[in-house]
């Protein structure tokens, strides 16, 4: 099983750019690379996780 990463909008990204780098089969993305920049967090999960669908 492969586990992704969905990278807070306030996430260093620095800090995203070094974890990729020591680790780069980690599959982490910022929300704005998957159209969900700005939306508020309670709203980001269900969204992206169909198991938390409410």
């Amino acid at each position: 099983m492969t586990i992704k990463f969905l990278a807070d909008e306030n996430f260093d990204h620095k800090t995203l750019a070094g974890l990729k780098r020591r680790e780069p089969d980690l599959d982490i993305v910022p929300v704005q690379e998957v159209g969900l920049r700005e939306v508020d967090d309670p709203q980001v999960l269900p969204r992206t996780c169909p198991c938390r669908a409410e």
